[in-house]
């Protein structure tokens, strides 16, 4: 499918950006030219991480109730992919001789928030790898509501319209972040607008992923199956405290 596959194709593109990031420290110090190729290696290391959780979900787009899920999730590990870039991005500009203290300050700022929102796009991920495990084991149960037999996972489908629609906004603020001309890859940083879209699309994980948590609770005994959905109190603790984290962190 081609939403998919153009997710799959920004993180190969983000890939590639790191390795013209790395060549690219003329105007470092030696130590700072040497933590910089750290944080290279350890993006690189961790998008290659990302890019094997979305290959995870191709085989969930046979399924039409969950095909949604499989593209968004792909779709938010672009975004994730994108903005380790932005994170190399400013990194540099952080580190280069030159450039005023209040630029400088500035952009160590917008480093924080970026490194934040990276952080729970991989804690989403994480969750929808387990969520995404839950529908496969499940995918030929049915249940019957209001008299009518039903996949199980069809049941999920209904929480998937508000995270999809955010992730996608998410996803369009940050796909012109990063541009490719010829063979060389750079990356822009984003705009306030930008860092709103991206967290408006973490709120919609949020709550999307606690309502059917307590669909699942409010349910479990009529459908037992219910009882081990992979989505706990916890993990939904969890995701708030990183999104109430990332909105307190000033952009500016």
């Amino acid at each position: 499918m081609a939403e998919i596959e153009g997710a799959f194709e920004i993180i190969e593109e983000a890939e590639e950006g790191f390795e013209d990031a790395g060549e690219e420290v003329e105007d470092m110090t030696e130590e700072e030219k040497a933590e910089f190729e750290e944080e290279v290696e350890e993006a690189k290391k961790d998008v290659g991480e990302l890019k094997k959780d979305a290959k995870k979900f191709k085989d969930l787009l046979n399924t039409e109730s969950t095909k949604k899920f499989a593209i968004f999730v792909a779709k938010n590990i672009a975004v994730g992919a994108i903005l380790y870039g932005v994170n190399l991005a400013l990194s540099k500009l952080t580190k280069a001789v030159g450039g005023s203290t209040a630029e400088k300050k500035s952009n160590k700022k917008k480093m924080a928030v970026v490194k934040a929102i990276t952080k729970l796009i991989q804690t989403e991920t994480d969750d929808s790898k387990n969520l995404r495990d839950w529908l496969t084991k499940h995918k030929d149960e049915t249940i019957t509501l209001g008299g009518i037999n039903v996949p199980l996972v069809s049941i999920f489908h209904d929480y998937l319209g508000p995270i999809s629609d955010a992730v996608d906004e998410a996803y369009n603020a940050a796909k012109p972040l990063q541009k490719k001309i010829g063979s060389k890859v750079t990356t822009d940083i984003p705009t306030a607008d930008d860092i709103a879209k991206l967290i408006e699309a973490s709120a919609a994980f949020l709550t999307a992923f606690d309502k059917f948590r307590k669909f699942a609770v409010d349910h479990s005994s009529q459908f037992p199956t219910l009882q081990s959905l992979p989505l706990t109190q916890a993990d939904i603790t969890n995701l708030n405290s990183q999104l109430d984290a990332v909105k307190k962190l000033p952009y500016y």
